[in-house]
């Protein structure tokens, strides 16, 4: 039996009732699908991952094949990739990265190491190359090459021309040290460093310098690290005065003997 109410009703609000009705069903449907929906990303997800997982940890289809060096080239390339020693041939993702890495930091000759997996097939090994800074003689034979941080990275029979070679009083360089001899040799005038021919580094980061100015040897107590500037004008002023020894390591009170 129809209520007075909804014979009262217009077909067109018939029609908006009806809609109304049809959209709040849809809405629930959608509501109780997205739960399912969304099981079923993770599920898929899931199965990728572990489709992923399984083609470069168990199967032969992602081989690490090839080792990629970035950071140097040529014949310096080729020793990184004889020092690293990547095992080839087996899963990429299984590959120990950090064997790789402790070789390569154990050669001492690179700064910065990182070695990464890059899909389908490839090691890459990036690396930052140490640059001398200072060479160490310790006998009549060999040269320690050392960075700024203070690293002896390397022991060669001649140095580059490129860099200043010391003799080392003590056993061990400090980058303090090392940090003092540059200076020492940076500050002075280009005229008087032509003159140097002897370097000094004690194990007390203490420089000492041999030049010859004017036909005559004179020994320069350069002393720490600091203040460089003014010990080199005062070694300038000072040249100019007797004695064999200039000893500026305490600028404040220079001493000529």
């Amino acid at each position: 039996m129809t209520s007075l109410k909804e014979a009262s009703r217009t077909p067109a609000d018939r029609t908006g009732l009806a809609s109304a009705r049809s959209r709040f069903e849809r809405r629930a449907a959608a509501a109780r699908r997205r739960p399912a929906l969304l099981w079923g990303s993770v599920v898929g997800l899931l199965l990728v991952a572990g489709l992923v997982a399984w083609l470069g940890w168990f199967s032969a289809v992602l081989p690490a094949s090839e080792v990629r060096v970035e950071g140097a080239t040529g014949a310096a390339a080729a020793q990184i990739r004889d020092v690293a020693q990547v095992p080839l041939g087996g899963a990429l993702l299984r590959l120990d990265t950090d064997a790789v890495t402790g070789r390569l930091v154990a050669d001492r000759r690179w700064k910065d190491v990182s070695v990464t997996r890059s899909l389908p097939h490839t090691v890459v090994i990036r690396v930052t190359p140490r640059v001398a800074a200072l060479g160490i003689r310790r006998s009549s034979s060999t040269i320690d090459l050392v960075d700024t941080d203070g690293l002896v990275f390397r022991t060669v029979t001649k140095a580059p021309t490129s860099i200043p070679v010391v003799q080392a009083g003590g056993a061990a360089v400090s980058p303090t040290g090392v940090r003092a001899a540059l200076e020492a040799l940076a500050a002075l005038q280009k005229a008087l460093r032509a003159e140097v021919s002897g370097v000094t580094l004690s194990s007390a980061d203490q420089v000492t310098l041999t030049l010859t100015h004017k036909d005559t040897k004179r020994t320069v107590i350069w002393g720490a690290a600091g203040e460089a500037d003014l010990k080199a004008r005062l070694v300038a002023v000072l040249l100019g005065e007797p004695g064999a020894t200039i000893d500026v390591s305490v600028p404040s009170s220079p001493v000529t003997r």
